[in-house]
């Protein structure tokens, strides 16, 4: 197998073995939504990436936004 090949297939086997659904996803981007949306003016969904690496999670969002809703810290 080609270097190329074999990392893929590395990912695929950590995606299997960190068993996210895309249900998963879409919940965790729909609350994400929920969050931003009262801090940003949110141009779509944000993107959830979850990725495993050894025993740890890496956890990648990203989202656009045309705008910075106003807001105060409460003290």
């Amino acid at each position: 197998m080609k270097k190329q090949e074999l990392k893929r297939l590395k990912t695929v086997i950590e995606n299997d073995r960190l068993s996210m659904t895309n249900e998963n996803i879409g919940l965790i981007a729909h609350d994400l939504t929920s969050v931003l949306d009262d801090y940003f003016t949110l141009t779509g969904s944000p993107d959830v990436n979850v990725t495993a690496k050894g025993c740890e999670y890496i956890i990648r969002i990203s989202a656009t936004a045309t705008g910075i809703k106003a807001f105060s810290v409460g003290r």
